[in-house]
């Protein structure tokens, strides 16, 4: 049966399994040992409750009281952060006496990924702030000497959490193949690059320099893909001659340089180009049924031609006998084109 005994003279209490344990072992306690420590227990509660808390002195990390990070890193003694740091330690200890302590492990893996990270164009800045570490500390280990041969767990995870397909930093530069063909897309169907520059509020200059850069940064990437996402199945303004001479000049230009409207490509950043043969076969393309469509005024304009069925309708039309303002008013276009096309086939 359990017993309690209490000493008269300290107060030191104490439970014990039987009468004959407490008779024994009760009476073997130091008096003294017990009085300080319950003055030390009371020093250390008075301590606890008169020490402030720290605020956070790392504006980007943010700790949270209550952790064991405030207590490391910002130094901070308050009650809360001063159990977690005791809790800690007694899982640490807890593991070593069961040999199941790995505070490190290698880091290969996260260097390697790190260098993997970095040729696909990420930028340190960016690696930092998606692993939710200091710069100074990726930096470390993605220099090509780093002595750094084994991390921390938590360091390895978030590292080797990151993708490549995340999405880059604003500034950081990125392939420009994707970006050059979509808008080189945009003008074969007709779109200037003084209409696409105003889309973008960027300067037309900035955009020729992004169709001959081997690479553009993030930000231009993206808005140049948003733009060709909603542009690339939508025909440039047509409504007074200006815009239709500019749209027809856009086009020109792109048929000179070669460049390929948007339906050419199924994956327009990976597909391989088709070659110079093969692209001129698809500038000489004829779609019957557009044609046709064409022919009986069935909403499809000058415009949406390709250069071969815009000479077919003409001559075609012609040949039926209609004149130069029935042909330029039912393809939405000037009797300046129809007459330019009619001469450019000769007497028929």
């Amino acid at each position: 049966m359990r017993t309690t005994r209490t000493c008269s003279s300290c107060g030191y209490t104490a439970d014990y399994a039987s009468i004959p344990l407490a008779d024994a072992h009760h009476r073997r306690h130091s008096c003294d040992k017990h009085r300080l420590a319950v003055e030390r227990d009371a020093r250390r509660a008075d301590r606890a409750r008169t020490r402030a808390p720290r605020a956070c002195i790392h504006p980007r990390s943010q700790h949270v009281h209550g952790t064991r990070s405030a207590y490391v890193k910002d130094r901070c003694r308050c009650s809360d952060c001063t159990a977690a740091n005791t809790a800690v330690s007694r899982t640490a200890n807890r593991q070593r006496a069961y040999g199941r302590w790995q505070p490190l492990v290698d880091a290969g893996p996260a260097q390697e990924h790190l260098v993997a990270l970095r040729a696909a164009g990420m930028g340190v800045q960016r690696i930092a702030s998606l692993a939710d570490m200091s710069v100074s500390h990726v930096r470390e280990l993605a220099a090509p000497d780093s002595a750094h041969r084994r991390t921390r767990p938590s360091t390895a995870v978030r590292i080797l959490n990151i993708s490549v397909d995340d999405p880059r930093a604003p500034r950081s530069c990125v392939d420009a193949t994707g970006t050059r063909r979509r808008l080189q897309a945009l003008v074969a169907i007709g779109w200037s690059l003084e209409l696409l520059a105003t889309e973008l509020v960027r300067r037309p200059s900035s955009l020729r320099r992004s169709l001959t850069s081997l690479s553009v940064t993030a930000r231009t990437a993206q808005d140049v893909a948003t733009l060709y996402e909603r542009l690339s199945n939508t025909p440039p303004p047509r409504d007074n001659g200006v815009q239709r001479a500019t749209a027809d000049a856009a086009r020109a230009h792109a048929v000179a340089h070669g460049w390929l409207p948007p339906l050419v490509w199924d994956d327009i950043d990976n597909d391989v180009p088709p070659p110079p043969a093969a692209t001129e076969l698809l500038k000489d393309d004829v779609d019957e049924i557009a044609v046709e469509r064409a022919m009986a005024g069935d909403g499809i304009q000058y415009a949406d031609l390709t250069a071969a069925e815009q000479a077919q309708v003409v001559h075609r039309l012609t040949d039926r006998g209609q004149s130069l303002r029935d042909i330029a008013g039912q393809l939405a276009t000037t009797k300046r084109t129809v007459s330019r096309q009619r001469a450019a086939a000769g007497p028929r």
